[in-house]
């Protein structure tokens, strides 16, 4: 929930428990197949499709329901971007409070890899994610909870960066799910978050409860 005025307790239960009955019914059947990193290589390396039909026949393999939007855009700095808007599709959250940012900012690294491995071999200059997803909102005039979709996080990161970082790590698999706290994954994460520009940090407004 995006940190507004506080909502009615009887309303906030009401709401999340109608959204966790219709979200695990929607897991249930919905949650994508796991693809390996040599199933990535494969299909990634046999494109003969431009970037952006590639990307949108591609995103939807690695990042599921999760994937909303990709363009290709030029800068005012006369640069060609690639934006990818992603995130959950539920206003629910089961992440601990103190963890929140830790966990989002985390995520965003895996994913901002995942979408430079597969995308790399195009020519571009920089990949811009965006981190969007629904919250439960009161607003100030309006006593009545609304749940609006809201980016919250957005990163940019220049393709001869994401290139380096391959080259410097060639056994690095992005399609491997990493282990919160992992020595290793802490370390990748820490290095990705040094090469990347962060356009926008909305977290810090995001209430969880």
């Amino acid at each position: 929930m995006l940190n507004l005025p506080k909502l009615s307790q009887n309303k906030i239960k009401m709401n999340l428990v109608l959204n966790l009955m219709i979200t695990l019914v929607l897991l249930s059947g919905c949650r994508p197949r796991e693809i390996t990193k040599e199933e990535i290589t494969s299909i990634r390396d046999q494109n003969k499709s431009s970037l952006i039909p590639f990307a949108e026949t591609i995103l939807p393999k690695i990042l599921g329901t999760e994937f909303k939007h990709v363009d290709s855009t030029i800068t005012k700095d006369k640069q060609n971007e690639v934006h990818v808007i992603y995130g959950s599709n539920s206003a629910l959250t089961f992440n601990d409070p103190s963890e929140y940012r830790k966990v989002m900012t985390e995520y965003q690294s895996l994913v901002m890899l995942r979408i430079g491995y597969v995308l790399n071999l195009h020519h571009f200059d920089q990949l811009s994610l965006s981190l969007s997803k629904p919250f439960f909102i009161q607003g100030e005039k309006n006593p009545e909870t609304e749940i609006q979709e809201a980016e919250i996080y957005r990163t940019t990161m220049k393709q001869m960066e994401i290139t380096k970082f391959f080259e410097n790590h060639p056994n690095f698999d992005p399609f491997k799910a990493p282990m919160i706290g992992e020595k290793e994954w802490e370390g990748i994460t820490e290095e990705l978050q040094k090469l990347w520009k962060v356009d926008l940090d909305e977290i810090s407004r995001v209430k969880v409860e």
